[in-house]
């Protein structure tokens, strides 16, 4: 979390505190003492932990609410192509590959799982660089193939950086790399809010779209 939101979340706290503490005061018509406005302040952050607690595990993803933090929702799955250098035996390119992106998404943390008809690959290091004045959305993950599959000699592993852009459907756009020495752009489209745990059920949604 970075340190303006961490300024936020006091501000907000400690102004919600006081505006419910005084709430009570009036609606209970008490007398504005000491111990009754510590009480009543008291109080008010009982609840504003209570809010935090509800904002943080599932607040954060609701209409309105979404907009305290610039933190965009991205859980669900995703579907388009992917389209890369890598050759084959022969030397020949390959077309465009059918790929899908699974992400689960909490407040705080954020994992990536894609799928291709002979490939799965998980990430384990996320981050993202929002920057609301230029109304920047960028995710970036480092992957490795998961290594149920049939493994490589070297274990592939890469890098992608991607663009969300909020239009209709929205739509993550970017590049990847990998230690394979093969790179290319990935675009997806948002597919459905639910997460999937094969290519098969993925295609499957997409087909019944």
């Amino acid at each position: 979390m970075k340190k303006e939101e961490l300024n936020l979340i006091v501000t907000i706290s400690i102004a919600l505190a006081v505006f419910i503490g005084v709430v009570q005061i009036v609606l209970l018509e008490k007398e504005f003492i000491l111990s009754e406005g510590v009480r009543a302040i008291s109080f008010g952050l009982t609840i504003t932990t209570f809010f935090w607690t509800f904002y943080f595990a599932f607040g954060w993803r609701l209409w309105g609410l979404d907009k305290i933090f610039y933190r965009p929702n991205l859980n669900g799955t995703w579907s388009g192509i992917l389209k890369s250098d890598w050759r084959n035996e022969h030397g020949e390119k390959v077309g465009d590959i059918e790929f899908y992106i699974v992400i689960r998404q909490s407040f705080l943390r954020i994992h990536f799982t894609t799928f291709t008809d002979s490939f799965i690959g998980t990430s384990y290091s996320e981050t993202f660089t929002l920057k609301k004045e230029t109304g920047l959305k960028n995710v970036a993950y480092l992957y490795r193939k998961e290594t149920s599959q049939d493994d490589d000699k070297v274990l592939q592993e890469g890098a992608t950086e991607l663009r969300l852009i909020e239009s209709k459907p929205r739509r993550l756009e970017g590049k990847y790399w990998s230690n394979h020495k093969t790179n290319g752009k990935i675009e997806v489209s948002f597919l459905c809010n639910d997460i999937v745990d094969s290519y098969f059920e993925a295609k499957k949604f997409r087909d019944n779209v």
